[in-house]
């Protein structure tokens, strides 16, 4: 297909492949309007099925697409898809989700050839999936892939500007993205999202070959595509809230499941955000001081009683002396495991390695593990520093400190490292 470098297009109900000359129906944004045509790149308004067919297409001949979307969340329990943003060769596609079965996509997205290429895909993939029906099967991440050369999530306009000199106006950020048409500063802000991705990944890719890096990259790129946030079990939902992990008591714990898990179903039928049910607080001081009636419910610090109907408070109170099992056995393992204090120092210790190793590599150190991976592994030894390159550079020599077949030696009063028991201090 013909590539006339410079214009402007939309396809839909105006014809396809037709120049966009300011027409407005009152949902398709002004293209000419928006600066970034000046780098020799199309946009195009995305809004029909024969237009996405076109997508597929494009995307299937060159290869390689760079993506972001716009959502929001704030007011529902799943994401709200606004806008997806699609780079393909010198052509932009804006797709408009608000009309359009997006499920067409999966043809592209599940087919190995065709690269896609993210900045903090975590998000964008959990709403996508539920789009389109599945995720991309070769996905590069250039936020996760700037960790392992030592760059802690690292905004895009911060890694813009650090590798290819580019500065992004972000002042779209917080518009309103369900609002249509879109303002030409909207187009701008979307469009320029996926404009440079694919030149950012080529850069950092040359500099994780430098390093001899690019394997544990993608294997962390493998790893962010099966990862899913949206299945953690409901009877694990009390394990995100920072204030529930404290809890030293495991009949506290087992009332904060339980009540954390009725508040996720709560928020999942009802298409609204969990806090919105009852607060991260609440659950915790219900757990904590298992109230036996409303007026010692509705007392709790975090409790709001003007959003607790009758139904509400007597369901909580019966979940409080309720004795059934929370769920799986996985859910009891992480009740009668969580945190004893005497496995704190043991804790703090093993992060302390994963810092001072991920020091020693340059490398962000939640690549290695986050506090729960830590948990996990001191507790159970399993998940991330279990397998892969994360055992390589760290889980086997924690595995051993954890052992006894390992002591901690700190050299010049700042360096700390792991030896064999029976290397001497140098």
């Amino acid at each position: 297909m013909a590539k006339d470098r410079g214009s402007l297009e939309r396809f839909g109900r105006y014809g396809h492949s037709n120049t966009v000359e300011g027409v407005d129906d009152g949902a398709t944004p002004d293209l000419t309007a928006a600066l970034v045509h000046r780098q020799g790149i199309r946009l195009r308004w995305v809004a029909t099925e024969t237009d996405l067919a076109e997508v597929v297409k494009e995307a299937k001949e060159i290869g390689a697409v760079a993506v972001d979307t716009e959502f929001h969340r704030e007011r529902s329990y799943y994401p709200k898809l606004a806008l997806v943003q699609a780079r393909i060769g010198d052509l932009i596609f804006l797709i408009d989700p608000l009309d359009l079965d997006l499920s067409p996509l999966e043809e592209i997205f599940v087919d190995e050839r065709i690269k896609f290429v993210f900045h903090a895909s975590e998000q964008d993939l959990e709403i996508l999936e539920r789009a389109v029906g599945a995720r991309p099967v070769q996905l590069f991440d250039t936020q996760v892939a700037a960790g392992f050369l030592g760059i802690s999530h690292a905004s895009l306009g911060a890694l813009l500007h650090q590798f290819l000199r580019v500065t992004i106006a972000k002042g779209a950020r917080l518009s309103d993205w369900m609002a249509r048409p879109l303002s030409p500063e909207q187009i701008d802000y979307a469009a320029t999202d996926v404009l440079y991705l694919e030149e950012l990944e080529r850069r950092i890719v040359a500099e994780l070959d430098s390093m001899h890096r690019r394997d544990w990259a993608l294997e962390e790129m493998a790893a962010v595509v099966r990862r899913r946030r949206s299945e953690v079990p409901v009877e694990l939902a009390w394990t995100k809230i920072r204030e529930c992990r404290a809890l030293d008591d495991e009949r506290n714990r087992r009332i904060a499941a339980r009540i954390a898990a009725w508040r996720e179903e709560q928020a999942r039928v009802r298409d609204v955000p969990a806090r919105s049910i009852l607060s991260d607080l609440a659950i915790a001081s219900i757990a904590r001081s298992a109230p036996q009636s409303r007026s010692e419910l509705t007392r709790l610090r975090g409790v709001d009683g003007r959003r607790l109907d009758a139904e509400m408070v007597g369901h909580l109170l019966e979940l409080v002396v309720s004795d059934q099992p929370v769920g799986t056995a996985t859910a009891e393992l992480a009740i009668s495991a969580t945190m004893r204090p005497e496995l704190a120092p043991v804790v703090l210790l093993s992060a302390s390695v994963v810092q001072a190793k991920a020091f020693d590599l340059g490398i962000d150190p939640a690549l290695i593990a986050s506090r729960d991976e830590i948990v996990d592994f001191v507790i159970r030894r399993r998940g991330g520093l279990s397998r892969g390159w994360r055992y390589q550079v760290c889980g086997a020599e924690l595995g051993a400190l954890l052992a006894g077949e390992r002591k901690i030696e700190v050299t010049g009063g700042e360096h700390l490292h792991v030896r064999p028991v029976s290397e001497g201090t140098h």
